[in-house]
């Protein structure tokens, strides 16, 4: 994440600082496919798509939750859910593998500064958020709704190309297809099936809200029980390194 520039942090450091617009950007390029979709709730019930730097955004409604960094460092597990009314995005979901592995950019600007604004400045934002759509979680005729995953720095990496993580479970897990009213286990790798749901504390409660929390003690624990051989995409043997 870059450092915002000096009129961003002027802005935001004013007492009006005017509006602040989040644009996001779905780039599939990630999963082979040479396409992107970029779209933004602030030009929603406006005059029409907006633009950033040479980039046109279409107004679509989008809610993006758990961007925030907590105090123990722990790295944030976003969500996000964009309307489903144009169908556009169900079927990019259906061709391209409920875009597991595409990569979401979030970039947040001041309104004056978009290109035709008041002060157009195509340096004023906020360092992006990038993160990559680690699983769909729910399907509905109104909207869609994925979790996210930090995006690693993949540059130089070998094979097997698989992430080491200690303490954060990496498995796809089930998601609630609120159509049939049943779980969907396609490219399932977590093994849980039972009837019971537990939300992201590790919490039981309806299968809508189903989540996994990625931790041993409130998500592995909670569904196969603290004494079971517990199945953990991660790797706990995992000394921590300090650089």
């Amino acid at each position: 994440m870059t450092s915002p520039n000096s009129a961003i942090r002027r802005a935001g450091q004013s007492l009006t600082p005017g509006d602040l617009v989040a644009l996001y950007v779905i780039d599939l390029s990630t999963i082979g496919v040479n396409q992107q979709f970029a779209f933004t709730p602030a030009a929603k019930g406006g005059s029409g798509p907006i633009a950033f730097r040479g980039i046109t955004y279409a107004p679509l409604d989008v809610k993006c939750e758990g961007f925030e960094m907590t105090g123990e460092g722990s790295i944030p597990q976003p969500t996000l859910s964009v309307s489903n009314v144009t169908r556009v995005m169900s079927s990019a979901a259906a061709l391209y593998g409920d875009l597991v592995g595409a990569r979401l950019i979030r970039t947040r600007t001041y309104a004056q500064f978009l290109d035709g604004g008041a002060t157009p400045d195509a340096e004023a934002a906020y360092g992006q958020d990038i993160y990559l759509f680690d699983q769909k979680t729910s399907h509905t005729k109104s909207a869609i709704t994925w979790s996210l995953a930090a995006a690693m720095d993949q540059e130089g990496v070998m094979l097997p190309k698989r992430l080491i993580v200690r303490d954060v479970c990496l498995w796809r897990y089930r998601r609630w297809n609120a159509e049939t009213g049943t779980f969907d286990y396609t490219g399932v790798q977590c093994p849980y099936t039972g009837g019971q749901a537990y939300d992201a504390d590790g919490q039981p409660t309806t299968p809508d809200k189903d989540r996994p929390s990625r931790h041993i003690t409130t998500c592995c624990k909670a569904r196969f029980g603290a004494k079971a051989q517990l199945p953990f995409g991660g790797f706990p043997g995992v000394g921590r390194v300090r650089v």
